[in-house]
């Protein structure tokens, strides 16, 4: 995936083709509408929700895919 220039790399495209985005924290959003997100850093510093790359969409159907944690229930109680 490309990283983020900091700007819409679609702005000014009425019709932009649909990106999938992994922001920050790891989550992915595939298949959304880039003139939807904010593509510039949240001015009081880094944030969880900063797009970090992105790139065109295989897919037409939104998802989001959440990164590799373990379940809570694999976890042992020194770990929580």
């Amino acid at each position: 995936m490309p990283t983020n220039p900091g700007r819409n790399p679609f702005e000014g495209n009425d019709s932009p083709p649909l990106v999938d985005i992994r922001y920050r924290n790891g989550l992915i959003a595939r298949a959304v509408n880039p003139n939807q997100r904010r593509w510039k850093r949240w001015p009081k510093g880094d944030d969880s929700f900063d797009i970090m790359s992105w790139k065109l969409a295989e897919g037409k159907d939104y998802e989001i895919v959440f990164p590799d944690t373990p379940p809570m229930n694999s976890m042992s109680k020194r770990e929580r």
